[in-house]
């Protein structure tokens, strides 16, 4: 679809503290920066724009820019113990004052290596127009990738980076190890302010751009990285092969066990450094040490967002006293009230009003009224209480979370006059604006029509007029048409993602469901609720309805709940879960509802934002891949987690990749599981928890 634009600026400022032990040699001058080697087409500008002949050799001053074509490299020389590389389609400048030395990367990739630790006057920063990266005695590259994204990658020492956006003074930082890459964003609009995130991940080998491969000895370095999802490739056939013969050997550092935990009741799903667990009844959260940093005395949770901010609902219920025809009857009313926690457990926000915490923000849906009605509002917060947008919402809204940075609200504004009234017609229908926005981290808002209503207005308009042409051609000039006609809203159940969202409500008729693409049309439609699959007839009618328990499976993402996953749903008809894909039959309506739409059929299906799927089929688990096709099973398994699962085969729980091979064994266990960015081995009354890439 055509999404709004998210114009990023990054004014940052990221220092960066090498943790070298320092040597003691003399203080020397610094030696004369030089272009070391240049292959292929290389271009040299003097401060004053002018062109330099290129050769090896040459002595750079400061103001000098250097650039690159594709297919082409430059080696320079700072001095005995600082050397860069240029990547193809890079340019910089060079700028030096005494002792300081600024390399300005204007576009490309830039590889550094400094091998001693620098002088205690001396400075070297790799910056561009708008980021400053400190080089103590390091060895990594820095990445230009897009306006308002850079990227900082360490293979040897360990970086500070910091993060301040000017105009609200937000910012952000994390401490990145050898191993590790740093994806560094800031987002400015304006005089509201701007939002500013660091994310860190591992580096795999695969992640290495050949320029840096070319210039390093992975394994004089030491270097950890992550493994691959599949190892392939000429040069790791010639590698002993101790992993596939024994999978704990060789990827033992794959997986690491960080808690090992009996005195809690249950576990809530772990993000971001936070694990909401339950004791003695009430809900708390612990970080991955297993230190209490919300104490155990609230009643639910919800789950944290990827950065670990979460919420706990505490519920009270009060006693109310009403005269019903003269008698004065008694009931509970239950009141919920929330707090939103960073991962240090500090307060974010409290109140009566629902929270959720997504994308990194956090999103109220406030009601006016104290007894549930009039006009309810939506506003959206960032983490340090700045508000970015707030609007009303309709009546039966609810918090959609956020979904690649992008959150969908709804919002309807009704004519108080029915048109078609008269002219001998006894058909009305009403009108109105039914639009549904998509909401930005920034703040920023795009409308769009609901496909809905527009189509129930096509229709209601034709209604019409073929009741004025009826009238129109009678004997008594009146149509044999009556009553009154409206539109009955569905909101979007979860943020569009993967092209689709699914539009429909939590009330009674939630059977009514809608799939919608992202250019906002009508996919297909389904009265499921009231359905069940038949091998023959297709879709039936269910004289068990009210008796079953049929409802929609939900997947996480990033502190929110999603229902549909792209045109994909999975529906809870009886004791069944049904896979079904919109996209198999376009134009579906609830009268044509067809088996054509079904996938796959199993106990359970669990769609998540991986690979494959976990399903259980009677006492096994296993997988499925985005078109229902079967792809393993075993014993027990957990969802996938970064493209690997843990399964039990034989009593013994593995670790496997994507191409359900075992990587890792790790022992006996009576069951396996996944909560969020954590596996779980249980074995006797003891949950072990592990995580990747440490």
């Amino acid at each position: 679809m055509k999404r709004m634009a998210r114009n990023r600026q990054i004014v940052a400022l990221l220092t960066a503290a090498a943790l070298f032990l320092a040597s003691c040699g003399s203080s020397a001058t610094a030696a004369a920066m030089s272009l070391a080697k240049a292959v292929g087409s290389v271009s040299i500008a003097d401060g004053g724009g002018e062109s330099v002949p290129v050769s090896e050799d040459r002595s750079l001053y400061s103001g000098y820019q250097v650039g690159t074509e594709a297919k082409s490299h430059a080696w320079i020389s700072l001095d005995d113990v600082k050397l860069v590389k240029m990547d193809e389609e890079s340019a910089i400048e060079l700028r030096k004052e005494n002792r300081n030395l600024e390399i300005f990367v204007n576009s490309g990739h830039l590889f550094f290596n400094i091998t001693e630790p620098l002088e205690e006057d001396e400075t070297l920063d790799i910056r561009t127009s708008t980021m400053t990266v400190g080089i103590r005695g390091t060895c990594g590259w820095v990445s230009v990738l897009e306006e308002g994204h850079m990227q900082v990658c360490v293979l040897e020492g360990k970086v500070h980076c910091e993060v301040t956006d000017p105009v609200s003074g937000q910012s952000a930082e994390a401490e990145v190890s050898a191993g590790e890459r740093a994806d560094i964003y800031i987002y400015s609009e304006g005089e509201e302010g701007a939002a500013c995130e660091i994310v860190k991940s591992r580096l795999r080998r695969s992640d290495i751009p050949d320029f840096v491969l070319e210039e390093v000895d992975l394994e004089a370095l030491g270097t950890e990285l992550a493994e691959e999802p599949q190892e392939t490739g000429e040069e790791r056939s010639e590698e002993p092969q101790e992993t596939a013969e024994a999978p704990g050997e060789e990827a033992g550092e794959t997986l690491e066990e960080i808690l090992a935990l009996s005195e809690y009741e249950s576990y809530g799903i772990a993000k971001g450094g936070v694990m909401p667990v339950k004791k003695d009844g009430l809900w708390g959260a612990v970080n991955y040490q297993n230190e209490v940093i919300v104490p155990f005395e609230h009643a639910d949770f919800q789950a944290p967002d990827d950065s670990g901010n979460f919420v706990m609902v505490d519920r009270t219920v009060e006693e109310v006293e009403n005269e019903v025809l003269g008698e004065t009857v008694t009931y509970e009313m239950e009141h919920k009230s929330y707090t939103l926690f960073d991962p240090q457990g500090n307060v974010l926000y409290q109140g009566d009003q629902q929270v959720r915490a997504s994308g990194g923000m956090y999103i109220v849906l406030t009601e006016r009224d104290p007894l549930g009605e009039g006009q309810r509002e939506i506003a959206y917060h960032r983490t340090d209480g700045t508000l970015v947008q707030a609007l009303p919402a309709h009546p039966w809204a609810f918090i959609n979370g956020f979904y690649d940075g992008v959150s969908q609200v709804y919002r309807a504004e009704y004519d108080d006059v029915l048109v078609g009234q008269g002219e001998g017609v006894g058909y009305s229908y009403g009108t109105g604006s039914y639009q549904i926005g998509e909401v930005d981290a920034a703040g920023n808002i795009e409308w769009h029509e609901d496909p809905l209503y527009t189509r129930y207005l096509e229709r209601a308009e034709e209604e019409y007029r073929r009741a004025v042409e009826e009238a129109a051609g009678g004997e008594d000039g009146f149509a044999n048409i009556a009553g009154t006609d409206s539109y009955y809203t569905r909101l979007p159940l979860s943020t569009v993602n993967h092209g689709y969202y699914v539009a429909g409500t939590f009330e009674y008729d939630a059977g009514w469901i809608t799939m919608c693409t992202d250019t906002y049309e009508i996919l297909g439609e389904c009265d499921f609720y009231h359905a069940e699959p038949d091998a023959e007839k297709g879709f039936v009618y269910s004289e068990d309805y009210w008796d079953e328990e049929n409802g929609f499976r939900s997947f996480y993402h990033d502190g929110a709940y999603f229902y549909n996953y792209g045109s994909n749903m999975v529906w809870i008809v009886g004791e069944r879960d049904v896979l079904v894909d919109f996209a198999l039959y376009p134009g579906m309506t609830f009268e044509t509802a067809d088996n054509r739409i079904v996938k796959a059929v199993y106990d359970r299906i669990y769609m998540s934002d991986e690979n494959y799927w976990l399903v259980q089929d009677g006492e096994a688990w296993g997988y499925i891949d985005h078109d229902g096709q079967e792809a393993a099973m075993f014993e027990d398994a957990s969802g996938f987690c970064n493209g690997y699962a843990l399964v039990r085969e034989g009593g013994t729980a593995y670790l496997i990749d994507e191409t359900f091979e075992k990587v890792q064994d790790l022992g006996e266990a009576d069951s396996v599981s996944a909560l969020g960015e954590l596996f779980v081995v249980t074995r006797g009354d003891t949950k072990y928890f592990y995580q990747l890439g440490q």
